[in-house]
């Protein structure tokens, strides 16, 4: 399998020069392939990127339009060809800022693909000065409120807050806010000028991990614990966390799992919309097959709206009864999977 990044984000944000500075301090002892998808007939980031020939860093570029739609099958050829011929440990995949990221993450996990690459993160570089006033989702002029720059958060494992140098601190603290709306929470946010990231982010594994979702104001000072189980041949991971007040439990399941909408739907609509429920607060991102849903459940209000997210499907709670019955809800959420799992 090899270890592949995705690396998106909006035109101008910065991505070549991001990834510029990774092959700079590539480790000696990998090989790298770049594969550059530009939107434009004419492509000129792979020239950009051109490295020595002893650099042992192969580039190839794919012009003409996305590799999620007009340029798709141009994606499996190339990808063939930089993997035969040239062997590499690593795969970073520039996206062109106009394409359908989604989409991308749907193509690379397809039967052929998932077979030979591992999508170890998805990385978005955003321009910090895009911030310039507080995240608005009613404002539909900005650039914020686009469905590609949902698709470009959502998505991502890690986000580089470019341009920081260009940044007024109202920037850095708009940024923030507007992060802390997105779900699941991001494994890594760093801010960087010119592109410049620690190579680190490439070799660490960068899974999105569980965070226990706070409500209202829950103490830091938390007693949690994980467990695993398995649902055939997929590993299905497990959390549970106590304060004074509440009890905070959720479950991810692989991407490959997928979940019947109008059962998962009913379900959520049994456990968090009666006046007696214990659920305060409920967050879930489901693969339901064509789509991917994201349900955001409080003061027994449900919220429901398609995701771009693909790492996993996971869904969390946070009730105020602290003798609920985790098992209970384990069992409705298998009995919800739309297909048997083997």
């Amino acid at each position: 399998m090899i270890n592949t990044h995705l690396i998106i984000g909006r035109l101008g944000s910065g991505k070549t020069s991001c990834i510029k500075h990774l092959i700079t301090h590539k480790p000696e002892n990998e090989r790298w392939a770049i594969l550059v998808n530009e939107f434009g007939q004419i492509g000129l980031d792979a020239a950009l990127l051109e490295t020595s020939p002893d650099d042992e860093i192969q580039i190839t570029e794919i012009a003409g339009g996305c590799i999620c739609c007009a340029a798709k099958s141009q994606l499996r050829i190339s990808l063939n060809n930089l993997i035969k011929t040239h062997q590499p440990d690593r795969l970073i995949i520039e996206a062109t800022g106009l394409g359908h990221p989604a989409a991308i993450i749907d193509l690379l996990r397809d039967e052929f693909m998932k077979k030979i690459i591992d999508i170890n993160s998805v990385i978005t570089v955003v321009d910090l000065t895009l911030f310039g006033s507080p995240y608005d989702a009613a404002n539909k002029k900005s650039p914020l409120t686009t469905e590609s720059f949902s698709q470009q958060t959502q998505l991502a494992d890690i986000i580089i807050l470019n341009k920081s140098d260009l940044a007024e601190k109202e920037n850095i603290i708009n940024a923030k806010k507007y992060l802390e709306t997105i779900y699941p929470k991001k494994n890594q946010i760093i801010q960087s000028h010119h592109g410049e990231v620690p190579v680190d982010i490439l070799l660490q594994t960068t899974r999105t991990d569980y965070h226990p979702l706070n409500y209202p104001e829950i103490s830091d000072s938390y007693k949690s614990d994980s467990d695993e189980f398995m649902l055939g041949q997929y590993t299905v991971k497990s959390y549970c966390s106590e304060t004074n007040d509440f009890l905070s439990f959720g479950f991810i399941f692989p991407a490959d799992i997928i979940f019947n909408r109008k059962s998962i739907e009913t379900f959520i609509e049994e456990k968090c919309s009666r006046k007696s429920t214990d659920i305060v607060r409920l967050k879930a991102v489901l693969n339901c097959g064509k789509f991917w849903y994201a349900f955001n459940v409080s003061d027994m209000q449900i919220e429901r709206y398609e995701s771009f997210y693909r790492r996993d499907s996971r869904i969390e709670f946070i009730t105020s009864n602290k003798q609920t019955d985790i098992d209970k809800f384990k069992t409705l959420l298998i009995d919800s999977i739309k297909l048997p799992v083997k």
